[in-house]
């Protein structure tokens, strides 16, 4: 860093640095005031990983082949021919590198050897075993490193901020990934340390989450969705708006797995039907971080957007965020902001001009 940092900015790369190699939950939200130093803190600490994110970057997608992951898997079946061999226990390594798994026990295959000579002669039989396409593709899908997603208004700013920041023996490559000319190779922004982009340009390029999902949780808010099955109904459907290829996998953005996603004035997402809310949601990254002053404003339904988008497990899913929060404190106010305020303090640090 070109600049010192001060106790608290240090207090701040300190817990940030803690957090990323945690197993739970791999990021958190930053919620200082403003002026305090969100933005420094954040830059020293891609500076401080840099050496991590480099690994990840160059070790390519071998390390996540066939490893289902939620924020990879859309859900959707390739079948795959394989000869009919008993596979070895080979331990995979996930995405994160935070654990270990054992895939032999799923793709196991019948043992029992032939009886006869006819039996023997028979050719190999190949087994029909089913992945997720979207583990298959991330095969081919490029590393990228830190992507800071902000309003347009500060865009440059953070440009600038990454640049002047840092020493010229430590440059960071930095693109501004704005407008129409901007690059629609995914392969390019894995060149990059830093890609900058907007809240708008990632709703844009990123796909939104399932519409069963969402249909879920719809109706966990007591809306009652009534589809209609009669022939009359299917006669007057548009199978145009059914899919689109072209759009499946999104835009450059969509495309690449990222070491990091950076959401400087998070409050942006905090309404989780919104488009930008999901889309953020959407990106695939190891590690995620919210910058926010106002974290919290009116409602604490929107909590529920940043432990969605940090994966911050139980309360990442919108039954548990509801039963294990929300009730709670309808049941009982002091109770259930106890229990709050213990659920945020792990995943939180704010500070204050004034202290």
């Amino acid at each position: 860093m070109s600049v010192l940092l001060f106790k608290h900015q240090k207090i701040a790369l300190a817990w940030m640095l803690s957090k990323e190699n945690c197993s739970h939950c791999r990021g958190g939200i930053l919620a200082d005031d403003q002026g305090v130093g969100k933005t420094i803190s954040t830059i020293a600490l891609i500076q401080k990983e840099m050496v991590k994110q480099s690994r990840f970057m160059t070790a390519g997608s071998y390390s996540t082949k066939f490893v289902p992951n939620s924020d990879y898997d859309n859900g959707s079946d390739v079948v795959i021919s394989m000869d009919k061999k008993e596979p070895k226990d080979e331990p995979l390594n996930e995405l994160d590198g935070s654990a270990r798994l054992h895939v032999a026990s799923s793709l196991k295959l019948c043992d029992s050897k032939p009886n006869t000579a006819t039996d023997k002669a028979e050719p190999k039989k190949k087994t029909r075993v089913r992945y997720s396409a979207s583990n298959l593709r991330s095969k081919t899908r490029p590393a990228a490193g830190t992507v800071v997603v902000c309003p347009a208004s500060v865009l440059r700013q953070w440009a600038n901020e990454l640049s002047v920041k840092v020493m010229e023996d430590n440059k960071l490559s930095v693109l501004v990934y704005h407008g129409s000319s901007r690059t629609r190779d995914p392969n390019e922004l894995a060149t990059c340390d830093v890609v900058v982009t907007t809240y708008m340009t990632v709703a844009n390029e990123v796909p939104k989450e399932n519409s069963n999902d969402e249909r879920k949780k719809c109706e966990m808010d007591g809306i009652c969705l009534e589809i209609s099955i009669g022939s009359k109904r299917k006669k007057q459907s548009k199978p145009k708006k059914k899919n689109k290829p072209s759009n499946s996998e999104g835009g450059p953005l969509a495309r690449v797995r990222w070491f990091r996603v950076v959401l400087d004035e998070a409050q942006t997402i905090k309404n989780y039907r919104t488009k930008v809310s999901r889309a953020c949601c959407g990106l695939r990254a190891q590690r995620r971080w919210c910058l926010s002053g106002t974290p919290i404003q009116n409602k604490i339904d929107g909590l529920y957007s940043y432990f969605c988008f940090l994966k911050y497990e139980p309360y990442s899913k919108f039954s548990n965020f509801k039963y294990m929060i929300k009730h709670q404190i309808t049941r009982d106010l002091v109770c259930g902001y106890k229990k709050l305020q213990a659920i945020l303090k792990i995943i939180v640090l704010r500070r204050t001009k004034g202290k």
